[in-house]
Protein backbone atom coordinates (compact mmCIF):
# COMPACT_ATOMS: atom_id res chain seq x y z
CA UNK A 1 0.00 0.00 0.00
CA UNK A 2 1.24 3.53 -0.64
CA UNK A 3 1.28 6.58 1.28
CA UNK A 4 1.25 9.32 -1.25
CA UNK A 5 0.84 13.68 -1.33
CA UNK A 6 -1.13 15.09 -4.50
CA UNK A 7 -1.22 18.87 -5.07
CA UNK A 8 -4.29 18.25 -6.24
CA UNK A 9 -7.67 16.72 -4.52
CA UNK A 10 -6.89 13.54 -3.12
CA UNK A 11 -9.40 10.70 -4.40
CA UNK A 12 -9.45 7.52 -2.97
CA UNK A 13 -7.86 4.15 -4.56
CA UNK A 14 -7.02 0.75 -3.39
CA UNK A 15 -4.96 -2.17 -5.07
CA UNK A 16 -2.48 -1.43 -7.60
CA UNK A 17 -0.50 1.70 -7.63
CA UNK A 18 -2.39 4.12 -9.43
CA UNK A 19 -0.67 7.72 -10.32
CA UNK A 20 -3.61 8.96 -11.12
CA UNK A 21 -4.99 8.90 -7.73
CA UNK A 22 -3.93 9.60 -3.69
CA UNK A 23 -4.03 7.15 -1.05
CA UNK A 24 -3.93 6.77 2.89
CA UNK A 25 -1.38 5.54 4.70
CA UNK A 26 2.15 4.30 4.63
CA UNK A 27 1.95 -0.04 4.98
CA UNK A 28 5.13 0.79 7.42
CA UNK A 29 4.83 4.38 8.46
CA UNK A 30 8.35 6.25 8.59
CA UNK A 31 10.19 2.65 7.64
CA UNK A 32 14.17 3.17 7.11
CA UNK A 33 13.69 6.35 8.66
CA UNK A 34 15.23 8.12 12.15
CA UNK A 35 12.51 8.94 14.23
CA UNK A 36 14.04 12.79 14.15
CA UNK A 37 13.04 12.85 10.24
CA UNK A 38 9.31 11.77 10.93
CA UNK A 39 6.49 14.15 10.82
CA UNK A 40 3.86 14.44 13.42
CA UNK A 41 1.60 11.14 11.32
CA UNK A 42 5.21 9.38 11.51
CA UNK A 43 5.92 9.58 7.57
CA UNK A 44 9.04 11.13 6.36
CA UNK A 45 9.03 14.61 5.77
CA UNK A 46 9.32 15.83 2.06
CA UNK A 47 8.11 18.43 0.06
CA UNK A 48 5.41 17.99 -3.02
CA UNK A 49 6.56 19.07 -6.34
CA UNK A 50 4.68 21.48 -8.28
CA UNK A 51 2.00 19.68 -9.91
CA UNK A 52 3.18 16.53 -8.76
CA UNK A 53 3.29 13.62 -6.33
CA UNK A 54 5.27 12.59 -3.75
CA UNK A 55 4.82 9.06 -2.20
CA UNK A 56 6.63 6.03 -0.27
CA UNK A 57 6.26 2.22 -0.83
CA UNK A 58 7.57 -0.75 -0.39
CA UNK A 59 9.45 -2.91 -2.67
CA UNK A 60 10.84 -6.32 -1.87
CA UNK A 61 11.11 -5.10 1.90
CA UNK A 62 12.73 -1.81 1.08
CA UNK A 63 11.13 1.85 1.44
CA UNK A 64 11.57 3.68 -1.48
CA UNK A 65 10.50 7.49 -1.57
CA UNK A 66 9.54 8.59 -5.15
CA UNK A 67 8.02 11.71 -7.02
CA UNK A 68 5.46 10.96 -10.42
CA UNK A 69 4.19 13.62 -12.49
CA UNK A 70 0.95 12.73 -15.18
CA UNK A 71 -1.13 10.43 -16.16
CA UNK A 72 -0.28 6.19 -15.31
CA UNK A 73 -1.89 5.86 -19.11
CA UNK A 74 0.67 7.98 -20.86
CA UNK A 75 4.23 6.71 -21.99
CA UNK A 76 6.40 5.88 -18.84
CA UNK A 77 9.62 7.63 -18.54
CA UNK A 78 11.90 6.55 -15.70
CA UNK A 79 14.53 9.69 -14.48
CA UNK A 80 17.71 8.13 -12.24
CA UNK A 81 19.06 11.05 -10.31
CA UNK A 82 22.87 11.58 -10.49
CA UNK A 83 25.00 10.16 -6.86
CA UNK A 84 24.55 12.05 -3.67
CA UNK A 85 21.04 13.62 -5.12
CA UNK A 86 17.48 13.07 -4.69
CA UNK A 87 14.44 12.54 -7.32
CA UNK A 88 13.94 16.42 -6.93
CA UNK A 89 16.78 17.11 -9.64
CA UNK A 90 13.80 16.15 -12.21
CA UNK A 91 11.47 18.87 -10.37
CA UNK A 92 11.53 20.87 -14.09
CA UNK A 93 11.44 17.80 -16.60
CA UNK A 94 8.85 16.02 -14.83
CA UNK A 95 6.65 19.39 -14.70
CA UNK A 96 7.16 19.68 -18.54
CA UNK A 97 6.33 16.24 -19.32
CA UNK A 98 3.45 15.77 -16.99
CA UNK A 99 1.16 16.81 -19.67
CA UNK A 100 2.06 13.59 -22.49
CA UNK A 101 4.09 11.36 -20.31
CA UNK A 102 4.25 9.37 -16.76
CA UNK A 103 7.39 10.22 -15.33
CA UNK A 104 8.51 8.52 -11.91
CA UNK A 105 11.90 9.33 -10.62
CA UNK A 106 12.99 7.57 -7.55
CA UNK A 107 14.91 7.98 -4.38
CA UNK A 108 18.19 5.58 -5.30
CA UNK A 109 18.54 3.24 -2.78
CA UNK A 110 20.90 5.09 -0.18
CA UNK A 111 19.96 8.36 -1.25
CA UNK A 112 17.24 10.95 -0.37
CA UNK A 113 14.38 9.26 1.78
CA UNK A 114 15.11 5.56 0.17
CA UNK A 115 16.25 3.31 2.55
CA UNK A 116 19.90 2.16 2.43
CA UNK A 117 20.81 -0.49 0.26
CA UNK A 118 24.14 -2.90 1.76
CA UNK A 119 26.06 -3.02 -1.79
CA UNK A 120 26.30 -0.35 -4.32
CA UNK A 121 27.96 -1.29 -6.98
CA UNK A 122 25.96 0.03 -10.21
CA UNK A 123 24.38 -3.55 -10.66
CA UNK A 124 23.52 -3.68 -7.37
CA UNK A 125 21.49 -0.64 -7.85
CA UNK A 126 20.31 -1.43 -11.16
CA UNK A 127 18.77 -4.91 -9.98
CA UNK A 128 16.46 -2.79 -7.78
CA UNK A 129 14.47 -0.96 -10.56
CA UNK A 130 12.86 -4.27 -12.63
CA UNK A 131 11.05 -4.90 -9.04
CA UNK A 132 10.03 -1.21 -8.75
CA UNK A 133 8.98 -0.88 -12.16
CA UNK A 134 7.02 -4.21 -12.05
CA UNK A 135 5.56 -2.41 -8.95
CA UNK A 136 4.02 0.25 -10.52
CA UNK A 137 2.72 -1.84 -13.26
CA UNK A 138 5.28 -0.44 -15.98
CA UNK A 139 6.79 -2.98 -18.72
CA UNK A 140 8.68 -0.79 -20.74
CA UNK A 141 10.00 2.79 -20.33
CA UNK A 142 11.93 5.39 -21.40
CA UNK A 143 14.93 6.30 -18.55
CA UNK A 144 16.91 9.41 -18.27
CA UNK A 145 20.20 9.22 -16.31
CA UNK A 146 21.79 12.08 -14.88
CA UNK A 147 26.11 11.02 -13.75
CA UNK A 148 25.25 7.85 -11.59
CA UNK A 149 21.94 7.68 -12.63
CA UNK A 150 23.36 7.33 -16.03
CA UNK A 151 25.60 4.38 -14.98
CA UNK A 152 22.79 2.69 -14.19
CA UNK A 153 20.83 3.44 -16.85
CA UNK A 154 23.20 1.80 -18.95
CA UNK A 155 23.46 -1.14 -16.82
CA UNK A 156 19.69 -1.47 -16.27
CA UNK A 157 19.10 -1.35 -20.45
CA UNK A 158 22.15 -4.27 -21.13
CA UNK A 159 20.96 -6.75 -18.71
CA UNK A 160 16.77 -6.71 -19.19
CA UNK A 161 16.92 -4.83 -22.78
CA UNK A 162 13.13 -5.27 -23.35
CA UNK A 163 12.64 -2.81 -20.32
CA UNK A 164 14.02 0.20 -21.57
CA UNK A 165 12.69 1.76 -25.12
CA UNK A 166 15.59 4.89 -24.80
CA UNK A 167 17.85 6.26 -22.75
CA UNK A 168 19.11 9.94 -22.27
CA UNK A 169 22.35 10.06 -20.65
CA UNK A 170 23.55 12.99 -18.99
CA UNK A 171 27.13 14.09 -18.59
CA UNK A 172 28.05 10.37 -18.19
CA UNK A 173 30.17 7.81 -20.16
CA UNK A 174 32.30 5.10 -20.18
CA UNK A 175 35.72 7.35 -19.78
CA UNK A 176 35.18 10.42 -16.80
CA UNK A 177 37.66 12.82 -16.05
CA UNK A 178 39.65 12.45 -13.30
CA UNK A 179 40.32 16.07 -12.18
CA UNK A 180 36.59 16.88 -12.20
CA UNK A 181 35.93 13.50 -10.52
CA UNK A 182 38.20 14.01 -7.48
CA UNK A 183 36.36 17.51 -6.98
CA UNK A 184 33.27 15.81 -6.85
CA UNK A 185 34.70 13.32 -4.40
CA UNK A 186 36.06 15.61 -2.30
CA UNK A 187 32.72 18.20 -1.63
CA UNK A 188 30.95 15.10 -0.71
CA UNK A 189 33.47 13.71 1.71
CA UNK A 190 34.37 16.94 3.26
CA UNK A 191 31.68 17.80 5.45
CA UNK A 192 29.27 15.43 6.48
CA UNK A 193 26.85 17.69 8.46
CA UNK A 194 26.20 21.97 9.16
CA UNK A 195 25.18 23.63 11.78
CA UNK A 196 22.36 25.32 9.28
CA UNK A 197 21.03 25.71 5.66
CA UNK A 198 22.98 29.33 5.25
CA UNK A 199 26.10 26.95 6.04
CA UNK A 200 25.15 24.24 3.72
CA UNK A 201 24.12 26.92 1.13
CA UNK A 202 27.34 28.53 1.29
CA UNK A 203 29.27 25.45 0.79
CA UNK A 204 27.23 24.40 -2.03
CA UNK A 205 27.52 28.14 -3.20
CA UNK A 206 31.56 28.14 -2.96
CA UNK A 207 31.87 24.08 -5.08
CA UNK A 208 28.95 25.53 -7.92
CA UNK A 209 30.19 29.14 -8.42
CA UNK A 210 28.47 29.68 -11.58
CA UNK A 211 24.82 28.56 -10.13
CA UNK A 212 23.13 31.84 -9.66
CA UNK A 213 21.33 31.18 -6.84
CA UNK A 214 21.48 28.55 -3.86
CA UNK A 215 18.63 29.22 -2.05
CA UNK A 216 18.58 27.50 1.62
CA UNK A 217 14.98 26.58 2.02
CA UNK A 218 15.21 23.99 -1.18
CA UNK A 219 17.96 22.51 1.02
CA UNK A 220 15.87 20.01 3.37
CA UNK A 221 15.04 18.09 -0.06
CA UNK A 222 19.07 17.38 0.44
CA UNK A 223 19.27 17.26 4.29
CA UNK A 224 18.07 15.61 6.78
CA UNK A 225 17.69 17.74 10.82
CA UNK A 226 19.53 15.19 13.08
CA UNK A 227 18.77 15.52 17.19
CA UNK A 228 21.51 17.60 18.12
CA UNK A 229 20.26 20.08 15.32
CA UNK A 230 22.55 19.72 12.72
CA UNK A 231 22.05 19.30 8.92
CA UNK A 232 22.88 16.41 7.07
CA UNK A 233 23.36 14.97 3.67
CA UNK A 234 20.46 12.36 2.75
CA UNK A 235 22.95 10.14 1.10
CA UNK A 236 25.30 7.42 2.69
CA UNK A 237 28.31 8.18 -0.10
CA UNK A 238 30.43 11.10 1.92
CA UNK A 239 30.27 9.08 4.94
CA UNK A 240 31.70 5.86 3.68
CA UNK A 241 34.10 8.02 1.38
CA UNK A 242 35.52 9.24 4.59
CA UNK A 243 35.18 5.54 6.72
CA UNK A 244 37.19 3.99 3.76
CA UNK A 245 39.71 6.89 2.94
CA UNK A 246 42.11 7.38 0.00
CA UNK A 247 41.16 3.84 -1.05
CA UNK A 248 37.91 4.83 -1.83
CA UNK A 249 38.82 7.62 -4.18
CA UNK A 250 41.65 5.84 -5.84
CA UNK A 251 39.12 2.92 -7.04
CA UNK A 252 36.44 5.07 -8.24
CA UNK A 253 37.21 3.93 -12.00
CA UNK A 254 35.90 0.52 -10.49
CA UNK A 255 31.98 1.81 -10.85
CA UNK A 256 32.95 2.16 -14.81
CA UNK A 257 34.18 -1.85 -15.45
CA UNK A 258 32.81 -2.71 -18.04
CA UNK A 259 30.70 0.45 -18.76
CA UNK A 260 31.52 0.18 -22.30
CA UNK A 261 31.20 -3.04 -23.51
CA UNK A 262 27.82 -3.14 -21.59
CA UNK A 263 27.47 0.29 -23.48
CA UNK A 264 28.58 -1.31 -27.20
CA UNK A 265 25.91 -4.07 -26.96
CA UNK A 266 22.49 -1.67 -26.39
CA UNK A 267 20.04 -2.34 -28.26
CA UNK A 268 17.76 1.00 -27.87
CA UNK A 269 18.16 4.86 -29.20
CA UNK A 270 20.21 6.91 -26.95
CA UNK A 271 20.69 10.36 -26.12
CA UNK A 272 24.16 11.48 -24.80
CA UNK A 273 24.16 15.02 -23.66
CA UNK A 274 27.11 17.06 -22.28
CA UNK A 275 27.43 19.98 -19.91
CA UNK A 276 29.82 22.58 -22.56
CA UNK A 277 31.55 23.07 -19.38
CA UNK A 278 31.63 20.00 -17.61
CA UNK A 279 35.14 18.68 -16.50
CA UNK A 280 33.74 15.58 -15.93
CA UNK A 281 32.36 14.46 -19.15
CA UNK A 282 34.74 15.98 -22.24
CA UNK A 283 34.30 16.37 -25.45
CA UNK A 284 36.14 13.50 -26.43
CA UNK A 285 34.51 11.22 -23.86
CA UNK A 286 31.19 11.65 -24.78
CA UNK A 287 32.23 11.31 -28.54
CA UNK A 288 33.48 8.23 -27.61
CA UNK A 289 30.57 6.90 -25.96
CA UNK A 290 28.54 8.06 -28.45
CA UNK A 291 31.02 5.85 -30.70
CA UNK A 292 30.47 3.45 -28.45
CA UNK A 293 26.47 3.07 -28.36
CA UNK A 294 25.48 1.50 -31.72
CA UNK A 295 22.26 4.07 -31.93
CA UNK A 296 23.03 7.17 -30.28
CA UNK A 297 23.19 10.68 -31.07
CA UNK A 298 25.18 13.69 -29.42
CA UNK A 299 24.08 17.22 -28.17
CA UNK A 300 25.39 19.71 -25.48
CA UNK A 301 23.57 21.73 -22.40
CA UNK A 302 24.70 25.43 -23.13
CA UNK A 303 25.89 27.10 -20.10
CA UNK A 304 26.20 24.11 -17.87
CA UNK A 305 28.73 21.95 -16.14
CA UNK A 306 28.42 18.43 -15.15
CA UNK A 307 25.50 18.82 -13.22
CA UNK A 308 23.13 19.84 -16.36
CA UNK A 309 19.94 19.86 -15.68
CA UNK A 310 20.42 21.87 -12.95
CA UNK A 311 22.84 24.25 -14.53
CA UNK A 312 20.45 24.78 -17.92
CA UNK A 313 17.00 23.17 -17.12
CA UNK A 314 15.16 25.01 -20.55
CA UNK A 315 17.93 23.70 -22.33
CA UNK A 316 17.85 20.07 -20.80
CA UNK A 317 14.54 19.60 -21.02
CA UNK A 318 13.96 20.65 -24.75
CA UNK A 319 16.59 18.25 -26.01
CA UNK A 320 14.69 15.57 -23.49
CA UNK A 321 11.29 16.51 -25.01
CA UNK A 322 12.62 15.99 -29.16
CA UNK A 323 14.67 13.11 -28.08
CA UNK A 324 11.40 11.40 -26.59
CA UNK A 325 9.33 12.43 -29.88
CA UNK A 326 12.19 11.11 -32.20
CA UNK A 327 11.24 7.99 -30.86
CA UNK A 328 7.79 8.40 -30.72
CA UNK A 329 7.39 7.87 -27.00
Amino acid sequence: MEHVHDTRDPVRHDGAVNPDAVAGAPEAAGAGASGDDLDASGVPRHDVPAGGRSGFTLVQGRQVHYLQWGRSSAPPVLCLHGGGQTAYMYEELGGALAPSHHVLAPDLPSHGDSDSLAGMARTDIAATLPPLLGHFGLERVAVVGASLGGIVAITLAAAQPGLVAGIVLIDVGHRLEEEGVLRIIDFMSRQDSFASLDEAAAAIAAYLPHRKEIRASSLTRNLRQRPDGRWQWKHSYGRRLREQGDETAGDWRGVLAGLGEDAAGLRCPVLVLRGSASDVLSDEGAEEVAALIPDARLATVVNAGHLAAGDNPESTVGLVVSFLAELGW
